[in-house]
């Protein structure tokens, strides 16, 4: 009986100084004093090595420093007191903090299947707001699978955290699986239908699917829940722009950044509305304003250029002065200078990768498809990188034309250049120079030997790891282009692409508009970006050299009472007569039928006509066009030369008006140009797709005997 009391003696005592020494414990680390804090925990581990509160303990000592051995502590607690919660969430955390990801949510199936008291909730709940926070950190630093792994386990505790199921469905729609994303935000919708975030995302997926007027909708609602939503102004700003309501962009843009002045989107929304209604100076200033906020935002940068590529006041030195240094700070230091492990025979069959965004219902299928199709395949495989996560029926019909298809919307492009570099490309061919959906910093790494931009920028992209541009003698005359560019010019002998007609063309109109009418109609069918106030003024002394005539324009948004009083200010400022302009709209269908009404077109100056161009020959519209120093002012003496209307090219403003005048009042001659002028186009060089593909095949031989030869690499 003695020993017995004796015993139980002995265990109250040592138990009384394990809680002592547990308190101290606490109060060292609460302090700071973690050495301190260890030894004590090390007393008590003394006399009970198992002692789940010392190991617990121990492992939040460790957690931070050394965080595997915290593992180690923290299982043996949990194996000693698996009623404690806390021993759960605390191993579960370590296990995520040294990359244990499968293990992690093991222990969270185990510890969600238990039954604990009313304090589990609270740790529950402190654990799953940590996670999500460390998901949305991973997510805003575009480390998208680990942020999906740790949203995974947030739903998996809490499934219906409708923010994680939200970032789950952003995280889905960034890694190309846009139907897992729109079931994913519609059931965060579901959970919190008042949420304006998850409309603004919403429409974010519509855009991307082409229902621009879905997106239209859900940003609405946004806005009808929180009209201060900064975000939501700003996005509905750039779907105003796909529909052509520029008015309403403009407006939207400018509210979100008096509610948010540090929204780089709102400025470049802001900038891109300037720059389609024309305001190119303001555009720029826009585009600045978003750049100093977010440097990140490459596309702003590709669009201020793009912006100084269609003014008339800023020479074509200073846009490639400004390529230049795009190409200086963010391309060149991301150049890889290594060997390429290649075959260097130089006859063999070469495998050609072409990058993107626009291998879907873009204008530039029109020029790259017919190439596509009769390609040379005993000396060429091609290989498609699309760029854009939303493909259509045009890249379904585009894929079987591919010896290979990747889509890289969900790779970073450092990935996408070890998948080109995997893929043995020997020339990789960038389709979008500045435009919308490029990936130059993929081209800065340099992953194929031979490089070459094509079809989608008239300019230099600035980037000294892109060796060749394909160009024609008309479009970059020799000497003339050499200093503009980074890039080598590499001329094809006769065009530089040629032109596929639309399926349903409807047929040219059998007499000109003027039989009808009685006057000449010119026509402009080109955005008003890329009409600059001197061409305004030469199709003024154009109407005041044919006092009957009237002019035909194209104007995206022109119904909406702000955007038509700027427009109009600004055509009579230019000494246009207004009572003799005809605004059209924009439309999306019956196209190609305005055309009907126009007798002779008017090409846009110092930024030419590009598809326009090509639609209003196929027509039987003529155009007129200047002569200017550079490529995107040249694209219509080009496509003139190539059809053999030389004479439709003015050397000058006074001889462009003289041109334009005299055709239109020598009605005999107008006559006969109209006539047969669809005709002339198919039999042109600019429909010659295999005189192309039989000219691009020897550019590329060139380019790769010529690495081969160089000795590179």
């Amino acid at each position: 009986m003695l020993d017995q009391q004796g015993g139980r003696a002995g265990e109250a005592a040592q138990g009384s100084a394990a809680k002592r020494f547990l308190a101290k414990a606490r109060d060292h680390r609460a302090a700071g004093r973690v050495e301190r804090a260890e030894v004590s925990l090390r007393r008590v581990l003394g006399a009970e090595p198992d002692h789940p509160e010392a190991h617990y303990e121990l492992g939040q000592l460790a957690a931070g420093r050394a965080p595997e051995r915290a593992v180690t502590h923290f299982v043996t607690a949990l194996r000693g007191a698996p009623q404690r919660p806390a021993y759960w969430l605390a191993l579960a955390s370590t296990l995520l903090a040294v990359d244990r990801q499968p293990d992690a949510r093991a222990i969270l199936e185990r510890y969600k299947a238990q039954t604990f008291g009313p304090d589990a909730q609270a740790l529950t709940k402190a654990f799953v707001e940590r996670t999500f926070a460390a998901a949305q950190s991973l997510y805003d630093r575009n480390k998208f699978p680990e942020a999906e792994a740790l949203l995974d386990l947030v739903i998996l505790l809490d499934e219906a955290h409708a923010h994680a199921t939200y970032l789950a469905g952003a995280v889905a729609a960034r890694t190309n699986r846009p139907e897992l994303a729109y079931d994913l935000i519609s059931i965060a919708l579901y959970r919190e239908p008042a949420n304006p975030l998850f409309f603004s995302g919403l429409s974010t997926l519509l855009t991307n699917r082409g229902d621009h007027d879905g997106a239209i909708s859900a940003l609405e609602r946004a806005l009808e829940l929180d009209p201060d939503h900064a975000m939501a102004h700003a996005n509905i700003a750039g779907v105003y722009q796909r529909r052509f309501r520029y008015g309403d962009a403009l407006r939207h843009a400018e509210r979100a950044i008096s509610l948010e002045p540090g929204n780089a989107g709102a400025h470049s929304n802001r900038g891109s509305a300037l720059l389609a209604l024309g305001r190119l100076g303001e555009a720029i200033e826009a585009f600045d304003r978003a750049i100093a906020l977010d440097p990140s935002k490459l596309f702003v940068a590709s669009n201020r250029l793009f912006a100084k590529l269609y003014s008339a006041d800023i020479p074509h030195a200073e846009y490639a002065a400004d390529a230049l240094a795009y190409g200086r700070r963010y391309a060149d230091p991301l150049l890889r200078r290594r060997p390429f492990a290649l075959d260097r025979d130089p006859a063999r069959r070469l495998r050609v990768g072409f990058v993107s965004g626009d291998f879907c219902n873009h204008a530039l299928v029109r020029f790259f498809e017919p190439y596509l199709r009769v390609v040379d395949r005993d000396a060429f495989t091609v290989v498609a990188y699309m760029t854009h996560a939303s493909e259509d029926a045009v890249s379904e019909r585009l894929r079987p034309l591919f010896d290979g298809w990747h889509n890289l919307a969900c790779l970073d492009d450092d990935e996408a250049a070890d998948l080109i570099e995997r893929d043995a490309i020997d020339i990789l061919v960038d389709l979008s120079g500045h435009s919308a959906g490029n990936r130059l910093l993929l081209f800065a790494r340099k992953p194929a030997p031979v490089q070459v931009t094509w079809i989608g920028h008239p300019g230099t992209t600035g980037l000294t790891a892109i060796d060749y541009r394909l160009t024609d003698p008309i479009t970059d005359p020799p000497g003339l282009a050499e200093p503009l560019h980074t890039e080598r010019l590499w001329r094809l002998p006769r065009v530089t692409a040629t032109y596929a007609g639309v399926d349903d063309l409807p047929p040219v109109r059998e007499r000109a508009p003027f039989e009808d009418t009685g006057y000449v109609t010119f026509g402009c069918f080109n955005r008003l970006t890329k009409v600059c106030d001197d061409a305004l003024v030469t199709w003024a002394r154009i109407l005041m050299a044919v006092p009957d005539a009237r002019l035909f324009m194209v104007v995206g948004d022109i119904a909406t009472p702000e955007v038509r009083r700027a427009v109009e200010e600004r055509l009579a400022g230019a000494g246009l007569p207004l009572d003799r302009v005809i605004f059209q709209p924009r439309v999306n269908s019956g196209y190609h039928e305005l055309y009907h009404r126009v007798d002779i077109a008017l090409d846009p100056y110092p930024y030419n006509g590009g598809t326009t161009s090509y639609d209003t020959l196929s027509m039987g519209v003529p155009f007129v066009t200047l002569r200017g120093g550079h490529a995107a002012a040249r694209t219509g003496v080009s496509v003139l030369t190539a059809v053999g209307l030389p004479d439709l090219i003015g050397d000058s403003a006074d001889a462009y008006v003289a041109i334009a005048r005299d055709l239109a009042c020598d009605r005999d001659r107008l006559r006969a140009i109209r006539e047969g002028l669809r005709e002339r186009l198919h039999a042109s060089p600019l429909m010659d797709h295999c005189g192309l593909a039989a000219d691009i095949g020897a550019a590329f031989r060139g380019m790769w005997r010529s690495w081969l030869s160089e000795g590179q690499g």
